[in-house]
């Protein structure tokens, strides 16, 4: 895309925000939840989806505060333009092939629509449908273009602790939903970990991660894309301790796979051989049940509020999910702590600091019988720390740094590979800085910029195929919407 392209999109993309800030009243431009209690979406989000104190209270409350409305919808788009430092591929059988394909041009992220609220006192919904892309974009948004995405049903009681207090000042919850850890409430939770906008560039980057985030290194299970469903309930005592127990399972075939991004489609295609299928397959490779638990202690004071708390999962999976034997699984451990601290008087400034660290242990015994990995077992740790300011909540920055090192393996972490790793390392750190504009509370500009420090154990030629780390740097310009 040329300069003056990029000229061209940018004016129409500020003159429809001016032309929204003009043509839009108060009472309009806020989303469903904010249209429900009254509130403007700022007693909710120091910038969305970070919430508040409040915010906290509501959903944990089981999202019934306020009134129930006649059509409980909202609506998001997001859209970038994306540029890698080094967008070539230096395999010599690319080609000079690019490395992100959707890169140097604008595209829509996602789309969603957004539904639910308050149904009764005690029973509440958030509800999320996407698409990667418009019209139904059905190659980004897994098999069926428009289909689930966060959603969550609570059903809550509310009682008095007794201690200082005849308030009903604790909850007691029930919940069922699609995507570990969305039912936190604290975004040091790996589902509302920054970055928020859903950056979709697809420079080179970390081979691995955790399970909890991303499923397993052998690309099946993924906890965080939805393909799950899971049933737990929680304990909120006196608006300071936290604790849940959810159990998550494949919902494949079952009444609850309307939850499921792509709608329960699977391709039927097993792979030839004895490996595991060829075809992308969502994580109904979960053998049983998956127990994710979590606690936490939080204080709210003033402007003031911290947390502090601790969560972890444990999950066997399957080899190859088409098949399910249940000879051929592979677990993972995951745990962790979490804090963040908020201060929120908005006179003029607001900020936030949120980290957490994961530690994770496998045994990945079908993989090494079928040489993919040289040893069974392996661990990983994940490190992240970010911080948030705005000024007047309309001019915001974020500033964040990663980690995440364990074992080595160069079988696992595909030596040689374009974006692999050239020592069989998963070690990989990086930066993000992000700029924020927020001319009115329900459209967000952002500039982005990730700077890698290291991926997959180097800085300089990390896959053995002529890819540097900083090759991979990455550059980004957003606008969030949502109504």
């Amino acid at each position: 895309m040329t300069l003056t392209r990029v000229a061209r999109w940018l004016a129409l993309s500020l003159a429809a925000g001016a032309a929204w800030i003009g043509l839009s009243a108060p009472a309009q431009a806020i989303p469903v939840f904010a249209r429900q209690t009254g509130h403007n979406c700022q007693a909710c989000h120091i910038s969305y989806p970070e919430l508040t104190a409040y915010g906290r209270e509501f959903k944990l409350n089981g999202y019934t505060f306020g009134e129930a409305q006649p059509v409980p919808l909202a609506v998001a788009l997001m859209a970038e333009y994306a540029k890698v430092g080094d967008n070539v591929n230096h395999a010599p059988s690319a080609n000079g092939a690019k490395v992100c394909t959707t890169c140097n041009e604008f595209s829509l992220d996602q789309w969603s629509l957004f539904y639910g609220g308050r149904i009764t006192e005690n029973l509440g919904v958030f509800g999320q449908a996407s698409s990667g892309g418009f019209p139904l974009d059905s190659g980004s948004a897994c098999c069926n273009g428009f289909a689930a995405d966060n959603t969550e049903v609570r059903y809550v009681r509310r009682y008095s602790s007794g201690i200082d207090t005849n308030e009903q000042d604790s909850v007691i919850g029930l919940l069922l939903n699609n995507n570990a850890t969305m039912q936190d409430v604290w975004h040091s939770a790996p589902a509302w970990r920054f970055p928020w906008f859903p950056y979709n560039a697809g420079n080179l980057g970390p081979i691995a991660s955790t399970f909890i985030e991303s499923g397993g290194p052998n690309g099946f299970g993924d906890m965080a894309g939805h393909r799950v469903v899971g049933a737990g309930a929680y304990a909120w005592v006196h608006k300071n301790w936290y604790a849940e127990l959810t159990l998550y399972r494949a919902p494949w075939g079952g009444p609850f796979s309307f939850l499921t991004y792509g709608n329960g489609v699977r391709d039927p295609a097993p792979a030839p051989g004895g490996g595991p299928s060829s075809a992308s397959y969502p994580s109904d490779n979960i053998d049983g049940w998956a127990p994710y638990y979590r606690g936490a202690y939080s204080k709210d004071w003033g402007y003031y509020s911290a947390e502090v708390g601790f969560s972890g999962i444990h999950a066997r999976t399957f080899f190859d999910p088409y098949l399910r034997d249940s000879r051929q699984t592979q677990s993972f451990t995951d745990y962790g702590i979490d804090g963040q601290f908020q201060f929120n008087k908005n006179e003029p400034w607001i900020y936030s600091i949120a980290g957490s660290w994961i530690h994770e242990t496998n045994k990945l015994n079908p993989l090494v019988a079928n040489n993919m990995a040289t040893t069974s077992d392996h661990s990983l740790n994940e490190f992240n720390i970010k911080g948030t300011a705005y000024y007047d909540r309309v001019y915001g920055a974020t500033l964040a740094y990663y980690s995440i090192s364990g074992t080595s393996d160069p079988l696992l972490y595909q030596q040689g590979n374009p974006g692999g790793s050239a020592t069989g390392s998963p070690n990989s750190s990086y930066w993000m800085l992000e700029l924020n504009y927020v001319p009115i509370q329900d459209m967000r500009f952002s500039l982005n910029y990730q700077a890698f420090t290291k991926i997959n154990g180097g800085n300089t030629n990390f896959d053995g195929l002529g890819n540097n780390a900083v090759g991979q740097n990455l550059l980004q310009f957003a606008i969030w919407w949502i109504y």
